[in-house]
């Protein structure tokens, strides 16, 4: 029994349980809604975008501009809060003496106040104190600087600020100085383009052009803004799903947005979420800058120029984002709050489940991403750290920061297993995280709140199991853990680990990038920049037998340099599953 958002929970435990949480938690979430712009009434709040280009073809300022209604400030009140920094990201604004503001009295003084510097460069914001009262609206101006990318730049969340071909593009969290407080407001998006190249376009997670919405804060600052010579598939940007990019892609893009509005549309029935535009931002540089990133109502992926892309991965890319938007999470998000086991995990499993139910997959693709997770699983020298470990080592080790994305699906897929085993078949692990889903928007503790809810479907062994994971214990996974269509087999198993990213300079020479500590490529002797002069043998050692040494033929400065070691982790013991012959109408995934 496949079940659906729409469809109550039929254990009447779990329903009580939710009804005791909800009711002992804070008031109800708020409900961003978009509007079509009003002209009579003023909004709570204008934004003005105006990019400037004042040498040549590139986008060289945005000039920013608030108008803030009424904010009835005291002096001394905490007017407005932007990033210094936001998870390696740097805010756009380059110097914070230089944004003003006035109201009706004239000139209104503002003292700046910085956070402490954050060593992982997650968090650190920056505040403007009004030096009076105010009178009446407020005004405030500042202009920001796209992003200096350099060879040097490390890849990161796709928020910075960044110009690309006559445009540019960014996000809230490192343009927008925003009001502290006065939330959830009508918010104005104003853009004047006229200094960009004919025909441009604007468009953003709020909507195509100009546009008004309902929106706190948070989703402002989860917002992406894009502007120049965009394209837009459907063309006019019109409906309910819409990508966006400024580069043409060298792979097939409109097929992958194809593909990917038919598997959201299946994940909206089956989360019963709304009907509210959906946007997917494209943004291309030069090398590899991350991945991708959800934002409000919207999520942005990053492709390499010219950077052809297997079509499986892309499709698993856009899903896996699509799905966020549903996922979402608690607390105050990602390495701050430590939810990346819920977020990433849940994320990850449905990214596999769903477009197989949706028959957008095969049973073949399924099991083999299910490997993939285990694969991962069991040769990752890191998937036994405890979640508060995973949460400390996540910016600065890359073994820690995939266990969410390994450990955290085995572990829904587990407690799937479990929950079916207990309710002879009429429950799923979905019914579980619908639960969740409604009761964490008022819950102060969303870990708490999954160990309940694990209880109530599983009793005290659901909730012990669920402990264990998170301090690291390993899982405990059955043969039958995807049903009856699928078995265990022991075996050792290999990853294949490169040891950096390999990337294309703008010689159009492959390099290699920062180097993972403690690979075997570090151990070699392999350095950040070196020139790889023999490209081809890395795209061999990914097809070779597991345990295949690679060589790679280097240029660094005025040496050539020759570097073997064998890319694959240690031989490690753990499972995978196959086929049974069992018909697949009877798999019920």
């Amino acid at each position: 029994m496949i079940p659906a958002r729409s469809t109550p929970a039929a254990f009447s435990a779990a329903a009580l349980l939710l009804a005791t949480l909800l009711s002992a938690c804070a008031a109800p979430a708020e409900t961003p809604t978009l509007a079509p712009a009003e002209v009579a009434t003023p909004t709570d709040m204008e934004i003005a975008l105006t990019p400037r280009r004042p040498t040549g073809d590139k986008v060289e300022t945005i000039d920013v501009t608030l108008t803030i209604r009424e904010p009835a400030l005291a002096a001394g009140d905490t007017f407005l809060s932007m990033a210094i920094v936001r998870v390696m990201a740097p805010g756009a604004l380059n110097r914070p003496e230089t944004l003003i503001a006035e109201d009706a009295a004239g000139p209104l003084p503002l003292t700046i106040e910085e956070d402490p510097v954050d060593p992982s460069d997650f968090r650190q914001d920056r505040r403007w104190l009004a030096a009076r009262a105010t009178q009446g609206d407020v005004t405030v101006r500042y202009t920001i600087e796209p992003r200096v990318i350099t060879s040097a730049t490390r890849p990161g969340p796709l928020i910075d600020t960044r110009t690309e071909l006559t445009g540019f593009y960014g996000s809230g969290n490192t343009m927008l100085a925003l009001p502290v407080s006065g939330w959830p407001r009508e918010v104005a998006l104003d853009w004047n383009l006229e200094d960009l190249t004919p025909g441009a376009r604007a468009a953003s997670s709020l909507g195509e052009g100009d546009v008004t919405a309902t929106v706190t804060a948070q989703n402002l600052n989860n917002s992406f803004f894009f502007a120049g010579p965009l394209r837009s598939q459907p063309e006019d940007g019109a409906g309910d799903f819409a990508i966006y990019w400024i580069t043409p892609a060298a792979f097939d893009l409109d097929g992958a947005a194809a593909w990917t509005q038919e598997a959201y549309a299946y994940f909206n029935g089956f989360f019963g979420a709304s009907d509210t535009p959906f946007r997917v931002f494209m943004r291309t540089t030069e090398r590899f800058q991350g991945g991708g990133g959800g934002g409000f109502n919207s999520f942005i992926f990053g492709t390499v120029e010219g950077e052809d892309r297997d079509p499986d991965e892309v499709r698993g890319l856009l899903a896996h984002e699509a799905l966020h938007h549903f996922v979402g999470g608690y607390g105050d998000g990602g390495g701050a709050g430590g939810q990346q086991w819920y977020s990433e995990g849940v994320t990850n499993y449905y990214t596999v489940v769903l477009p197989y139910r949706a028959g957008l997959t095969s049973l073949e693709h399924y099991i083999n991403d299910f490997n993939g997770y285990a694969k991962s699983y069991y040769t990752n020298p890191q998937s036994n750290l405890s979640n508060t470990e995973v949460t400390r080592l996540f910016f600065a080790d890359g073994n820690a920061q995939i266990v969410p994305y390994n450990r955290g699906p085995l572990y829904v897929a587990l407690t799937d297993a479990r929950i079916r085993a207990a309710s002879g078949g009429a429950l799923r692990v979905d019914n579980l995280i619908f639960d969740f889903i409604d009761a964490q928007k008022g819950a102060e503790d969303g870990v708490a709140l999954w160990h309940d809810l694990a209880e109530v479907y599983l009793g005290e062994e659901g909730g012990a199991e669920f402990r264990a994971m998170m301090e690291g214990a390993p899982l405990d996974l059955p043969s039958d853990l995807f049903g009856p269509c699928f078995v265990a087999e022991d075996q050792m198993l290999q990853n294949f680990v490169v040891g950096f990213r390999p990337y294309k300079d703008e010689d159009g020479r492959t390099r290699a990038g920062p180097i993972v500590p403690g690979t075997a490529a570090e151990a070699a002797g392999v350095a950040r920049y070196d020139i790889i002069t023999n490209p081809e043998a890395l795209e061999a050692a990914e097809t070779a037998a597991p345990g295949t040494p690679l060589t790679l033929n280097l240029q660094r400065d005025t040496e050539t340099l020759s570097r073997t070691y064998t890319p694959w982790t240690s031989p490690t013991p753990g499972k995978q599953w196959v086929r049974t012959q069992v018909p697949e109408t009877d798999c019920n995934l």
